[in-house]
């Protein structure tokens, strides 16, 4: 969450040029790595750099949480209408990350210079107990002066009144904090969720209010027409500008939107010997509701996702960003065991998850998970209303077309609990698996024999022997040629896995 709040803020900043938003975009960038460092050194954690222990994590906790008060308090202090150079916004994230790399090789090897915060049988120092109340105590003077700017109208945009919000959790996150003698306790566990809740209010003061101010704009912007229209001949020029001038704006925030869902897609695939990974995204606007992912759940198993959020555009983008964060494959131990969840029940939580929400009851998500073993070539799946079939090319160049049912992802919760299926088919060394969404083969509703699901399995008949790569871009060339110039009418996602022999 505080590394989302740094991004937005940090990009919404070229827009603004504010010298206080780039101040709560790096206090935030340091937050978030500071608090990485605190989880990667809580008791019980593997080594990192060095041994975990309650003494770093504690130090790690302590830094980022005097970090966000300062840094928060700071930006306060300076003036909405002061601006900085667009130029020196990288200089400002380099000096954050030097910031936060410094404090992790001091606390990591010179853990012995810093006075103890944590007696493992005892609890907490008074120098901790001491150092929790200063943050409280920032914290609230921070509180009063984002308060005090809420009632004076101050850059209304900022969403002072849900900082203020956040405040008052936080501040009960830190009174919790020193109250715990175990690093497992229930008052340790209550300050975690009193900061969930604080920075999810920050996230949505410093996104949703950025995202949403641009239609603001434009509202206000039309209301006035409508006021003046009787002078519409001497206005018309600079009611179009401003228009313009909003519409800009509501083009960079779709950008900055479209930056973001690419980052949720994989930058890169996993590396395993004899398997290869291939896949092309296409949305039809900006932003799009095709998802898909790649990544390793262990040594021998590999998840594979994809999806399509019902239309597409800014909403389906939004459930988009629900279903990457909300949908859970496996769970690890403190032990360091973990267990892999079953296609099926992955979709199943899915389904649980997407009825706690209040979303509007027409949009739905088809998806498709599977778990492919690399050593056995076993491929478990499972179809959440998927509505393509996926597609396995065997090595001799015949097409074998796998089944695909089950319940959408929807707002039927409270009238049917769906049971998935989870089915199971086999990847021969050279067979490649190709999944893809609705869009490839619907290229124009008015002409759905177009490019049919029978035209794509001649199509690749005849792609036998090339890389996983090779096919991926053999079918986008086919959807482009027939396509021609005519509009893209939906989102289009392929995704290829070519198997290999991992023994050899």
């Amino acid at each position: 969450m505080s590394f989302s709040v740094f991004a937005i803020t940090y990009y919404t900043y070229e827009e603004s040029n504010r010298l206080r938003s780039i101040i709560i975009a790096c206090t935030f960038l340091a937050v978030s790595l500071l608090d990485l460092f605190h989880i990667f050194s809580y008791k019980g954690m593997p080594v990192f750099l060095t041994e975990a222990s309650p003494d770093k994590a504690t130090a790690f906790w302590i830094l980022a949480r005097l970090t966000m008060s300062i840094g928060l308090f700071i930006a306060t202090l300076i003036p909405c209408e002061k601006k900085v150079k667009r130029s020196q916004q990288g200089l400002w994230a380099v000096m954050t990350i030097i910031y936060s790399v410094y404090w992790l090789l001091s606390v990591s090897y010179h853990i012995d210079l810093f006075p103890p915060l944590f007696i493992e049988g005892q609890g907490l120092t008074p120098l901790k107990i001491y150092l929790e109340y200063s943050v409280v105590f920032i914290q609230v003077i921070t509180a009063a002066l984002f308060f005090v700017a809420f009632i004076k109208g101050d850059c209304e945009d900022i969403g002072h009144i849900h900082v203020v919000r956040a405040l008052v959790f936080s501040i009960f996150s830190e009174i919790a904090f020193t109250r715990y003698n175990n690093v497992y306790d229930t008052y340790n566990y209550l300050g975690h969720l009193y900061k969930i809740v604080a920075y999810y209010i920050l996230f949505r003061a410093l996104f949703v209010q950025n995202v949403q101010k641009p239609y603001q704009d434009l509202r206000t912007a039309e209301r006035k027409l409508s006021v003046y229209v009787d002078n519409l001949e001497q206005l018309v020029a600079i009611r179009t500008d401003e228009i313009t001038q909003a519409n800009r704006s509501l083009m960079r925030n779709l950008d900055y939107a479209k930056n973001i869902l690419l980052a949720l897609l994989p930058a890169s695939f996993p590396v395993i010997k004899g398997t290869e990974f291939a896949a092309k995204y296409m949305p039809c606007e900006k932003v799009g509701g095709d998802f898909y992912n790649v990544f390793r759940l262990d040594e021998q198993n590999v998840g594979i996702l994809i999806g399509d959020v019902a239309g597409h555009g800014v909403s389906a983008a939004m459930i988009n960003v629900f279903i990457n964060q909300n949908i859970f494959f496996k769970k690890e131990y403190d032990d360091g065991r973990q267990q892999i969840f079953t296609p099926r029940g992955v979709l199943m939580n899915c389904y649980h998850k997407y009825n706690e929400m209040p979303f509007p009851e027409e949009v739905y998500v088809v998806m498709l998970y599977g778990i492919y073993n690399v050593i056995t070539g076993e491929f478990t799946y499972a179809s959440a209303g998927m509505n393509t079939s996926p597609l396995i090319l065997k090595a001799d160049g015949r097409v074998a077309v796998l089944e695909t049912d089950g319940f959408p992802i929807c707002k039927f919760g409270s009238h049917y609990k769906p049971s998935y299926q989870s089915r199971t088919a086999h990847l021969s060394p050279g067979d490649a698996l190709i999944l893809y969404t609705d869009g490839l083969i619907e290229i124009d509703p008015r002409k759905p024999d177009r490019f049919s699901r029978e035209q794509l399995v001649q199509f690749i008949t005849g792609l036998k022997d090339i890389t996983a790569q090779e096919i991926c871009d053999e079918i986008s060339d086919a959807y482009h040629a027939l396509r021609e110039d005519q509009e893209m009418t939906d989102d289009v996602t392929i995704l290829v896995v070519k198997a290999g022999n991992a023994n050899v």
